[in-house]
C-alpha cells in the first residue's frame, strides 16, 4: 500500500512539472481565439435582443407581460455599458501586446472589436434571424387562405395577415413602432410607395382616415413581407 501511494505521488508530482513546463513553453504572442468568440458573443446578442423586442408585442398598461417587457428593454440598454468596457479593455489589451512586439496578441483585440460589429449586422440584417420570418413561415397555410379570402376576385392577392406594437423606451422620446406582415402577390410592397401600381393609392396605414402611404416591405419569403412603421 506504501509503495502505491509513493507511486500515485510521483505520478501527481510529474503531471504538475508537465504542466508548469507547459505554460513555460507557451508563445506570449499567441491568438487569443475566446476574445473573438466574446465579441461576437456580446454582437449577436445585442441584434438579438432587439430582435425579440420587435416581435414581442407591447402588452396592456400594468400588465405582467408589459412589465417583463419593459424589463427586457432596460437590461438590453444596460448591455451596451458592458461591451464599451469590453472595447476600451480590448484597445488597451491591444496598445500593450503590440507595445511588447506581440502582433498575433494585438490582432486578436482587434479582429474580436470587430466581431462585433459584424455580427451585430449579420443577425440584424438576415431574415433567417428575424422571428418574424418563422412565425410567417409556420402560419403560411392560415395566411394564404386569408390573403385568398379578402382578396377580389380578379388581380392579385393581397392581405395585411399580422401586425403588432412593439414601441420599446419612453414615452415621448420614441416613436411608435408598429410591425405588419403583408402577403402581397404582385411582390409591389417591395417597391417605393412611388413606383406602386395605382390600386395602392387605395392601400393606406390608415384605412379609416387620411391616406398615409405604406412603407416599403423587406421580404421574408416568397410574397410575405414585413414593413416597419414609425409614428
Amino acid at each position: 500500500m506504501s509503495n502505491s501511494a509513493n507511486d500515485q505521488q510521483r505520478s501527481l508530482v510529474m503531471n504538475d512539472l508537465s504542466a508548469d513546463l507547459d505554460t513555460q513553453d507557451r508563445p506570449a504572442d499567441a491568438w487569443r481565439i475566446r476574445r473573438i468568440w466574446v465579441g461576437g458573443a456580446f454582437g449577436v446578442t445585442l441584434a438579438g435582443s432587439q430582435r425579440i423586442l420587435d416581435f414581442w408585442p407591447l402588452g396592456a398598461g400594468g400588465s405582467l407581460g408589459n412589465a417583463m417587457r419593459g424589463l427586457f428593454d432596460l437590461a438590453t440598454t444596460l448591455l451596451i455599458l458592458p461591451v464599451a468596457g469590453y472595447v476600451v479593455g480590448l484597445l488597451i489589451a491591444a496598445g500593450i501586446a503590440l507595445w511588447h512586439r506581440h502582433v498575433r496578441r494585438g490582432a486578436s483585440s482587434v479582429a474580436a472589436i470587430i466581431a462585433i460589429p459584424i455580427c451585430l449586422i449579420v443577425v440584424a440584417r438576415v431574415s433567417l434571424f428575424d422571428p418574424w420570418f418563422w412565425y410567417a413561415l409556420t402560419n403560411r397555410t392560415r395566411f394564404e387562405a386569408l390573403a385568398a379570402s379578402d382578396s377580389p376576385s380578379k388581380g392579385s392577392e393581397y392581405a395585411v395577415v399580422a401586425g403588432r406594437d412593439v414601441s420599446t423606451g419612453l414615452a415621448g422620446l420614441n416613436p411608435n413602432h408598429f410591425v405588419l406582415i403583408i402577403y402581397d402577390e404582385s411582390d409591389a410592397v417591395g417597391l417605393d410607395p412611388s413606383e406602386r401600381p395605382a390600386i395602392w393609392r387605395t392601400r393606406s396605414m390608415n384605412p379609416e382616415g387620411s391616406y398615409i402611404p405604406i412603407p416599403r416591405g423587406t421580404r421574408l419569403f416568397g410574397h410575405f413581407f414585413r414593413v416597419d412603421e414609425f409614428r
